[in-house]
């Protein structure tokens, strides 16, 4: 099964990398409760609603992917940007390795997913400078 959910942030890929890490996971995300050392599957996180799982995380064109190595349903999702379905913003695209899911389970996905998003939206403030403002075209009065 697929999710997608679209954040209307303009970005890079360099700056998703820097800003999105599994350490920074719970900022962003309120689904996700916190996040602890590694052991072998990976660093340990905990889900608002699932509970505790290991997680992963990679360098993928356009950003990354977080995957969940002990999770039964294969749960993976990337936060990347610049490629369609929508380049000017950044594609949140989780998946699961089932064609049909428990109602709650989905729900929970969706919300993971959603949550992310709007984390996103409100907390990732990029560090590039402003536009310049426009040139006057007169001269104002003093």
């Amino acid at each position: 099964m697929e999710f997608f959910e679209y954040a209307d942030i303009a970005t890079s890929p360099e700056e998703i990398r820097a800003k999105l890490t599994i350490d920074s996971l719970p900022v962003y995300c309120q689904e996700i409760e916190a996040v602890d050392a590694a052991e072998e599957l990976g660093r340990v996180i905990y889900f608002s609603h699932w509970g505790r799982f290991h997680i992963c995380c990679c360098e993928v064109m356009g950003g990354v992917r977080f995957w969940v190595p002990d999770c039964p349903n294969a749960l993976a999702w990337t936060v990347t940007t610049g490629y369609p379905p929508a380049p000017d913003k950044i594609v949140l695209h989780a998946t699961i390795n089932r064609t049909e899911h428990s109602a709650d389970f989905i729900d929970a996905t969706r919300r993971l997913i959603a949550t992310l998003k709007a984390g996103l939206e409100e907390h990732f403030v990029s560090d590039r400078a402003p536009a310049p403002a426009p040139k006057p075209t007169h001269i104002p009065c003093l």
